[in-house]
C-alpha cells in the first residue's frame, strides 16, 4: 500500500498493524521498540480510541527522537527504519559479518525489508488523518444510531423484511469522547532535506545504501547490498566509529563509540617509535599474524598517543581502548571481534599498574585465545614482566634540545598563525629545568607550548 489515503482509516490502520507484525529479525532486541508504539497507535485507530492514538503517536515521536538512528532521510521515522536495517546488530548482520550467508535468515530479512520499505512511505500526517477520519466516522454513527423499533418501522414503510440490529454493533468507546488536537497540531516527523549528517567510518559504502533506501520503497532488493556491507565493514558501532572503548558488566564485554581523538602531532621525539609500530600495523593489515607490541618508558611520554595515532593513519583499522576485565569478559570480547571482518588494535594502557585480573588478560592476549584479526598493544613504565610481548618499543626522557624542539613542534601545530620563537621557547625550557621535580617529557613540553601561545597571541 503506497498511499495511505487509498482506503478507509480503519483499513489503513489494519494494514499498518499487519506490516509491523510481519517484521521478525529486525525486532529481536531493539530497545526503544518504536514499531510497538506504531502498532499501538494503529490498534487505537481500529478500536476507535482516537485520543489513545494521539497519545501513542506522541510516545512514538519521543522514541524516534531518542533512538540512535542517523539523520539521513529528512524524516525521523524513516531514519529509524533505516537504522533497524543497517545500524542495528540483528542476527542477519552478525551472520553476514562472518561471511556466511544463511538462506533462512536471508528469506526473513528480505520479508522484513519489504515491510519496512512500505512503512517508510508513512508520514506523521497519515497517522493524524486516519485518527481524525476515524473520529468523524464514530461521531457520525453515534449521532444517527438506530434502535430495533426504528429499523422495523422503516422496513414496514418500505415493504421489506426487517433485519434485527446486531447486539455486538460497534459503539464509540468512552475514550473517543476526548477529542485529539486537529491534524495540523500533531508532532511532525519531517525535519529537513535528505543528507548525510555527521561522519561515519563506513561512509563510502553507506552512502549508496542510504540513497537506495531513501529513494525507493522497494527495500527488499537491498538485502544483497546489506550483506556485502556487513561482510566487508562490520556491524553496529563498527560502522560508525574507528575509535572505540570496551565496556563490561562482570560477565560480558561490548564496545561503545569513543570520542574521536584529535589528530596527534607528529613529534620528532616519537618518530622512531611511531615508525616501528607503523611497520607492525602495516604487516598486520596485510594479513601477517599479529605480534603483541609493548610500548614502555617514563610517564607522560605519549606512549598511548603513539598507539592512538594508528587509527588516523590506517582508516581500515579499528582502535579499541581496553579496560580491566576478567577471563569471561575478554573471551566474550575476543569472540565478538573474531567474528567481524575488520582488523582491530586493542590498547591496554598502563598495564603494569593493574591487578592480577589485568595480568590474566595479558596472558590471554599473548596466547592462542587472541583472534587473528586483533593486534594487542600494551603500555608500561618498564619492560619487566612482559616476556610474552615479542615487539618492544622503548621511549626515554628527553634532553634539553629535544625537549625544546618538541615544544616548538607542539606550538607550531596548535597555533600555526604565530611565528615560532625558538629562543623564547628554549629559555622557557631552561627555566623549567631548574625545578628538580619536573621531568622533560611530552606533557611538560605541551605546557611550555601553551605558555608560548598565551604570551604571543
Amino acid at each position: 500500500m503506497r498511499n495511505y489515503n487509498d482506503s478507509s482509516a480503519r483499513d489503513a490502520a489494519a494494514r499498518l498493524l499487519s506490516l509491523v507484525n510481519r517484521v521478525t529479525i529486525l525486532r529481536e532486541k531493539e530497545p526503544s521498540d518504536a514499531l510497538k508504539l506504531l502498532a499501538g497507535a494503529a490498534e487505537c485507530i481500529i478500536n476507535g480510541d482516537c485520543m489513545g492514538a494521539y497519545i501513542k503517536h506522541c510516545a512514538l515521536c519521543r522514541a524516534l527522537i531518542k533512538s540512535p538512528a542517523r539523520r539521513v532521510s529528512g524524516s525521523i521515522f524513516t531514519d529509524y527504519l533505516i537504522h533497524l536495517a543497517v545500524g542495528y546488530e540483528h542476527s542477519f548482520a552478525l551472520s553476514s559479518a562472518t561471511g556466511m550467508l544463511d538462506e533462512a535468515q536471508l528469506m526473513l530479512f528480505r520479508s522484513d525489508l519489504s515491510a519496512l520499505g512500505e512503512l517508510s512511505t508513512l508520514d506523521s500526517a497519515d497517522i493524524s488523518r486516519m485518527t481524525m477520519q476515524r473520529s468523524r466516522e464514530l461521531n457520525s454513527r453515534s449521532r444517527y444510531a438506530r434502535d430495533d423499533i426504528s429499523v422495523m418501522s422503516t422496513a414496514a414503510w418500505g415493504g421489506t423484511e426487517p433485519k434485527p440490529m446486531p447486539h455486538n454493533k460497534e459503539a464509540m468507546p468512552a475514550e473517543a469522547a476526548l477529542q485529539p488536537p486537529a491534524e495540523g497540531e500533531w508532532p511532525a516527523w519531517s525535519y529537513g532535506e535528505k543528507g548525510m549528517r555527521g561522519e561515519y567510518a563506513a561512509d563510502e559504502v553507506l552512502e549508496e545504501i542510504y540513497i537506495s533506501l531513501t529513494e525507493s520503497d522497494n527495500w527488499k532488493s537491498a538485502a544483497q547490498d546489506l550483506f556485502n556491507l556487513f561482510a566487508s565493514s562490520g556491524t553496529g558501532v563498527l560502522l560508525r566509529s574507528r575509535t572505540l572503548e570496551c565496556r563490561t558488566d562482570g560477565q560480558r564485554a561490548w564496545l561503545e563509540e569513543a570520542a574521536q581523538n584529535e589528530c596527534a602531532v607528529q613529534l620528532s621525539c616519537q618518530e622512531k617509535a611511531r615508525q616501528t609500530l607503523g611497520e607492525q600495523v602495516i604487516a598486520f593489515m596485510r594479513g601477517t599474524k599479529p605480534s603483541c607490541v609493548l610500548i614502555y618508558g617514563p610517564e607522560a611520554m605519549g606512549k598511548a598517543t603513539i598507539a592512538r595515532a594508528m587509527a588516523d593513519e590506517f582508516p581500515e583499522l579499528r582502535f579499541i581502548q581496553a579496560c580491566p576485565v576478567n577471563g569471561a569478559e575478554i573471551r566474550s570480547l575476543f569472540a565478538y571481534l573474531g567474528a567481524q571482518p575488520l582488523r582491530f588494535m586493542l590498547l591496554m594502557e598502563n598495564a603494569d599498574t593493574y591487578s592480577p585480573a589485568w595480568r590474566a588478560l595479558l596472558n590471554e592476549c599473548t596466547g592462542a585465545a587472541v583472534p587473528q584479526n586483533v593486534m594487542c598493544v600494551a603500555t608500561s613504565s618498564s619492560s619487566a614482566g612482559f616476556a610474552g610481548f615479542p615487539v618492544r618499543i622503548g621511549l626515554e626522557n628527553m634532553e634539553l634540545d629535544a625537549f625544546a624542539k618538541t615544544a616548538e613542534e607542539l606550538s607550531a601545530a596548535r597555533a600555526p598563525y604565530i611565528d615560532t620563537d625558538a629562543a623564547w621557547i628554549r629559555n622557557a625550557a631552561v627555566d623549567y629545568q631548574l625545578d628538580p621535580h619536573d621531568e622533560f617529557n611530552v606533557s611538560s613540553a605541551s605546557l611550555i607550548a601553551a605558555r608560548f601561545i598565551a604570551a604571543h597571541e
